[in-house]
């Protein structure tokens, strides 16, 4: 295990320093909007955009891994996703913005679909949850790490942008220096989205509205914790949801693992619909620490059944077709981060940012009802694959968790692919 972490050690490097930048600009992002006077309307349509581009970077991803390599593919999506967020800090209206923003999300689509089917190439079923569990644990800490980089700087100055756009070239040095060697082509699978539903209609019911509710809640929190406790505190509540997440999902998919993955889905809902009423009732009313711990709590819910949608996905596909699953699963979130911002700005212009709180909850609770509806019209799948944590990053992303029904050694490792030492 020692050593194939040491293989893959360059890998989970860049997206760690990848996602710190990330984090960064998740706060920073609708701060220094909200600075230039724009309404959460437009904001929304800024991270409706990014969501767009990633759609739009995923649809491509294999075609342009097959082309010109993995390594080429991350490094020329890191130098566009650095001037993209350049950009933002020349510009100060709304579709400048958004264009610059759906630059960013085609080109991170690229970067993780180049590092998680590198990782899906280099890592064996034995030590795969293992695998996974570390490049969890890193993603999601460098997300909340993040917005704390800038920390100090005031939402208009130059700084955070410059931070950010830095990291994403640090990024490309551990993918350029590596010694691994890259995988073969990929091959393109179409998505088949209809028959996926027929597959696992809960899965892709949970994948929707994991994307509805928190891309649009994770857009426009900071506002929502600038306005009540100050600019600072938009850092720590965008840091908190994620330490939730890292907190709950693996403990959740380890449950999932033993009891029907549709239950747990709907008690992660459930959870993340009772802390948003609780921030909706009581907002503005509340001290900041009880304020990021009802958010710890919405984050460790809503951030976190994704992953356990893409398991029961694995569960129910045929043999051969997970990456293919995966891969439509991970539309159908983009989608519902396309869908999520686009409602919750204008709820946010009418209803202040406590409509916001209110529609993830209801969402929450819809995806709740859905998750006991499926269970009381279908019975649960007779064998389960072992639960392993789960991102909305790339297409690649299941086939990294579950993998492909390969040949593998004794050591773990897929028949023909050799374990650097």
């Amino acid at each position: 295990m020692t050593s194939l972490l040491r293989n893959v050690a360059a890998l989970i490097a860049a997206v760690t320093i990848l996602q710190l930048a990330g984090g960064l600009l998740g706060v920073r992002i609708p701060l220094a909007f909200a600075e230039e006077g724009h309404s959460s309307t437009a904001l929304g349509l800024v991270a409706a955009s990014y969501s767009a581009g990633f759609m739009m970077g995923a649809m491509i991803a294999t075609m342009m891994l097959a082309r010109v390599g993995h390594i080429r593919v991350y490094a020329a999506c890191a130098a566009i996703f650095s001037v993209a967020t350049l950009a933002l800090h020349f510009s100060n209206d709304v579709w400048s913005w958004g264009v610059a923003r759906m630059g960013a999300g085609f080109a991170v689509a690229l970067m993780f679909a180049a590092i998680e089917s590198w990782l899906a190439f280099s890592i064996g079923p034995r030590v795969r949850g293992e695998v996974m569990s570390v490049y969890m644990v890193f993603t999601k800490g460098a997300l909340a790490f993040g917005p704390f980089l800038a920390f100090n700087y005031a939402p208009y100055s130059a700084e955070p942008w410059m931070i950010a756009a830095a990291l994403a070239a640090v990024s490309m040095v551990p993918i350029c220096f590596t010694s691994a060697a890259q995988p073969d082509p990929p091959k393109a699978q179409p998505l088949a989205l209809v028959e996926q539903f027929a597959t696992a209609p809960a899965a892709v019911i949970g994948s929707f509205g994991a994307g509805l509710v928190n891309g649009g809640v994770l857009a426009l929190a900071p506002l929502y914790a600038a306005q009540h406790y100050g600019a600072n505190a938009a850092a720590e509540f965008y840091s908190a949801a994620f330490l939730g997440s890292l907190t709950l999902q693996w403990p959740a998919g380890r449950i999932s693992d033993r009891v029907d993955r549709r239950l747990v889905i709907a008690a992660l809902a459930a959870l993340a619909a009772v802390a948003a009423f609780a921030l909706a009732i009581w907002s503005g009313r509340l001290d900041s620490f009880s304020a990021v711990l009802l958010f710890f709590l919405w984050g460790a819910g809503a951030l976190s059944f994704y992953g356990i949608a893409v398991a029961h996905m694995a569960d129910r596909a045929e043999p051969g077709k997970l990456a293919q699953s995966a891969a439509g699963l991970l539309f159908v979130w983009a989608a519902g981060s396309v869908v999520g911002p686009l409602i919750l700005g204008p709820l946010v212009d009418v209803y202040d940012v406590a409509g916001m709180f209110w529609f993830a909850g209801f969402a929450a609770v819809l995806v709740a009802a859905a998750m006991f509806w499926r269970r009381s019209t279908r019975e649960g799948p007779l064998t389960k694959e072992e639960f392993a944590p789960q991102l909305g990053t790339s297409v690649a992303a299941g086939e990294m968790a579950y993998g492909e029904d390969k040949p593998t050694d004794e050591s773990g490792a897929i028949a023909g692919v050799a374990n650097p030492r």
